[in-house]
């Protein structure tokens, strides 16, 4: 019974020996053969001719050297062998197996080209808005007020259409000496961008209601249209939009960046920029009375770029008729003075013509008067949020009269809100040299909303 046992435990024995092994060598053969594939899927072959190594990847490529003597496109690794050769590889993962085989440092990709940016899309529309927001306390013609009211509320409307054509139309809402709320078209243009022309830089032309040459330059140096507008067009002589064309540019190139973003990035000309136009010569708010068409020019320049670039000499002149039927004379010369500097602005403008774009300027004889002035410009830059402003205007309607003149004193207290939007409160006086006429004066605290 004892030995019938032990033949059992023999034979259970031996047979769990057997599965043991029959295990093993499944185990051996799948690892063979996965060992098999994953060499056939690294192919790699080396071949050492004329002083280069040669390394492939594939046997369709080795067989194509070996018949016709060329790699096609490959990576080449000047001075990368093991004794200094030139290996040239089918491909990345060749070199790399060749570089790893030989015991040898990895090499740099090249990094990829990145993608060419996505073309523009047309057309680009940009809304935008400006708002002048106002209480004024103050006395006029002897007479007393104190008023809230919009100055000024702009919608602005561009839309680039090609990559050389755009377009603007701006609504401008104001308040006329009724109380009454309307609304007109400050600007409606289509404008016109060519590549830069030798020394003209960005050269552009607007068709339409559009810019005439003075009063966007000026206005980029003196921010403070909300307060009211600028000297020349405060006594009456031109206002700042007409239906006509406009062709203007910069000078030279453009200033630094560095210059554009700390001190100002408008009209950057290098050596200055130009405007010049023609005209029917009524402004934007009335209605052309004659045949006659007005020309119009500033150009500017900016003596010391590399020096002092933030110093300007600018010139303007008009030549043409008032807008009446009887056409009077209307000419006018005037030059400025500017220094735009990150901490603070000056400026000085004298003017000297006769008559004005409205053609009320003249004596009882429908001639055309004679007229001058000048007016200079400070602002300081205190802090970034905070700033002063002054303004003093000199002002004669009629050269040949003694007691007519005009002189206007604005000082003003800024706060910068951000990005464009300010608060002002501003103290502005008007004394008359005319015996007799009562001085006018306004305190006036304005909120200018842009965005």
């Amino acid at each position: 019974m004892l030995m019938a046992t032990d033949l059992r435990k023999s034979w259970s024995n031996a047979l769990r020996g057997v599965g043991a092994a029959a295990v093993a060598l499944v185990v051996v053969a799948v690892a063979a053969a996965t060992a098999q594939a994953q060499v056939k899927g690294l192919y790699y072959q080396e071949v050492e001719k004329d002083g280069r190594i040669y390394v492939f990847n594939s046997p369709e490529r080795y067989k194509l050297w070996q018949a016709a003597g060329d790699m096609g496109t490959s990576i080449t690794l000047v001075g990368r062998g093991p004794n200094g050769e030139t290996v040239v590889g089918e491909n990345d993962t060749a070199i790399d197996l060749f570089l790893f085989k030989h015991n040898l440092p990895a090499y740099d990709r090249p990094t990829p080209a990145p993608p060419p940016p996505a073309a523009p899309s047309f057309p680009q529309v940009k809304i935008g808005g400006t708002w002048y927001l106002s209480y004024q306390d103050g006395q006029s013609a002897d007479k007393d007020y104190s008023r809230f009211t919009i100055k000024r509320g702009y919608i602005i409307v561009d839309t680039k259409i090609t990559p050389w054509m755009s377009a603007r139309i701006t609504p401008d809402t104001t308040i006329d000496s009724t109380g009454d709320i309307k609304v007109r078209i400050k600007y409606a243009y289509a404008k016109f961008a060519s590549p830069d022309l030798g020394f003209i830089t960005r050269p552009e032309m607007e068709v339409g209601v559009a810019h005439m040459p003075w009063l966007d330059f000026e206005e980029h140096i003196n921010n403070y249209r909300m307060q009211d507008t600028m000297f020349m067009e405060r006594n009456g002589l031109f206002n700042s939009a007409d239906i006509g064309v406009t062709m203007m540019g910069l000078l030279g190139g453009t200033l630094p960046e560095s210059y554009q973003k700390s001190v100002s990035k408008d009209y950057p000309g290098r050596y200055g920029s130009f405007a010049f136009g023609v005209y029917n010569g009524g402004g934007y708010h009335a209605s052309e009375a004659n045949t006659n068409k007005v020309i119009e020019g500033r150009l500017t320049i900016r003596p010391l770029p590399d020096v002092v670039p933030g110093l300007q000499v600018s010139y303007f002149g008009i030549n043409g008729k008032g807008n009446t039927a009887a056409e009077p004379d209307w000419t006018l010369n005037s030059a400025m003075l500017s220094y735009e500097h990150r901490r603070f602005v000056v400026t000085g403008t004298w003017a000297d013509g006769t008559g004005n774009q409205k053609g009320d300027a003249v004596d009882a004889a429908g001639n055309a008067l004679d007229r001058d002035g000048w007016s200079v410009f400070a602002e300081a830059k205190l802090t970034p949020k905070w700033g002063l402003i002054g303004r003093y205007d000199q002002f004669d309607p009629n050269t040949s009269l003694d007691d007519d003149e005009n002189s206007r004193t604005i000082a003003g207290l800024v706060y910068h809100l951000g990005k464009g939007n300010d608060v002002v409160l501003d103290y502005d006086k008007v004394d008359f040299a005319k015996p007799g006429k009562p001085t006018d004066d306004r305190i006036q605290l304005t909120l200018q909303v842009k965005y």
